[in-house]
């Protein structure tokens, strides 16, 4: 499957990235041509605009409507620039400037587009030519003396040197593209592989969580299947001596619930269905609450459980779900500390901010379980865990909490010395 979808994101990373560097190419192809001619052709238009006109009486050609006889007189030109004139039956007025074109480049200057400069081939060289058409005069040749009825003056720049610079940039820009549509491809196969990686962290860690809440809820069902089935076999005994089997069906039901309500709520926050219910609460009272709840507990195994909290801690947060996360870390505390231990908790009110740490001088984690503390249905010892009730949901909930809150939950631990929990949440 990830072959299959690798392939297809190379292909559409590739193609896109081709598509991007195509136009890029083109863009610079086509600015740099307009650069070029556009100084070649702001230079013909100003020489066209400032020629000045020595105009003198003639005797019309069928001696019947008198002519303007002109003079062309170039002003100062930041380039070579070629004047023409073209009659009406479209030859070219001799002139000294014009002398070195053959009759095929002369066919080929023949004006074809009027007021508007375009390139045009003419030999083996490139012409800039712009027309300026409907002159209606007659002009004075200075090669032979004649004079000629002329309708079309035309300006010729020679960008010969621009065409080759433009080849020799298109030629450039091929070689580059061609590597860089190979380089596209590798690069197309680099960002498929880095974007299937969040997809296959994701799709294992499905099938690790679908694989371990199918495991933790085989366990339950199993009990409650056998002690229902042991009932069954006997349907003439009360329930009063069949408590010891209704109790157990009992506990592994609670157990299941609570596991289901652990999957739910994970499953909710990782598709973002499930918001906090915030409003102004006093922290210190909720900590106090739980604390006071847990002492019974921590009485049971003879477990001093003590706690320094600072009075008043206004807050903006969700209640039930502060609550749910003070009695997770403070279970976990009281569950995994020998009997004689210690459990204390601190909660210190700063300016922006509110501290809880939970301390205890239990079993303590190892250095290569820590990492993993936060992770889904991870137990270092499963054995252990599960008889005592633990799902591996509880932490990975209370980070879920913390985070939702803007906070930060961080855990240090030492084998066989004790746990230390911070749990940093903003005001």
């Amino acid at each position: 499957m990830f072959n299959r979808i690798r392939t297809q994101l190379t292909i559409r990373n590739a193609v896109v990235l081709s598509v991007i560097l195509i136009a890029l190419n083109f863009s610079v192809f086509f600015l740099m041509k307009k650069m070029l001619f556009a100084q070649v052709d702001q230079s013909i238009t100003n020489v066209s605009t400032s020629a000045t006109l020595a105009i003198s009486p003639a005797i019309a050609v069928d001696g019947t409507k008198p002519q303007k006889t002109v003079m062309f007189r170039m002003g100062q030109m930041d380039r070579p620039i070629i004047q023409m004139f073209w009659t009406a039956d479209g030859r070219s007025v001799p002139m000294p400037g014009n002398g070195t074109f053959n009759e095929e480049q002369l066919n080929d200057l023949r004006p074809s587009k009027f007021d508007t400069p375009y390139t045009v081939k003419a030999g083996d060289q490139y012409f800039r030519v712009l027309n300026s058409g409907n002159l209606n005069v007659s002009v004075a040749s200075s090669t032979d003396g004649n004079t000629y009825p002329i309708i079309t003056q035309q300006l010729l720049s020679n960008v010969s040197a621009e065409i080759g610079m433009l080849n020799r940039l298109r030629l450039i820009l091929l070689v580059g593209g061609i590597v860089g549509l190979m380089i596209a491809v590798i690069a197309g196969f680099y960002l498929a592989n880095r974007a299937l990686i969040p997809i296959r962290r994701s799709l294992e860690k499905q099938q690790q969580f679908v694989s371990d809440a199918s495991h933790e809820l085989r366990t339950p069902l199993s009990v409650i299947q056998a002690h229902a089935e042991l009932m069954l076999r006997h349907p003439d005994r009360t329930i009063e001596q069949d408590s010891k089997h209704v109790s157990t069906v009992l506990q592994e039901a609670r157990r299941m619930s609570k596991l289901v309500g652990g999957l739910l709520t994970l499953a909710r926050s990782d598709s973002n269905q499930l918001d906090l219910e915030r409003r102004p609460i006093q922290f210190d009272k909720i900590v106090q609450e739980c604390v006071s709840k847990m002492q019974m507990l921590a009485e049971v195994k003879e477990i001093i459980l003590n706690a320094e909290i600072d009075a008043n801690i206004p807050m903006n947060a969700d209640e039930e779900r502060l609550h749910q996360l003070l009695v997770t870390v403070l279970d976990n505390a009281i569950k995994y500390t020998p009997e004689g231990g210690v459990v204390r908790v601190v909660c210190r009110k700063f300016a922006h901010f509110v501290q809880l740490e939970v301390e205890d001088t239990g079993i303590g984690i190892s250095p290569e379980n820590l990492p993993h503390v936060f992770d889904r249905f991870y137990r270092g010892d499963k054995a252990r865990t599960r008889q005592e009730g633990g799902s591996g949901l509880g932490l990975a909930i209370a980070q879920w909490i913390v985070e939702r809150h803007g906070g930060k939950i961080r855990i240090d631990s030492k084998l066989s010395t004790g746990t230390h929990v911070y749990i940093t949440l903003p005001l």
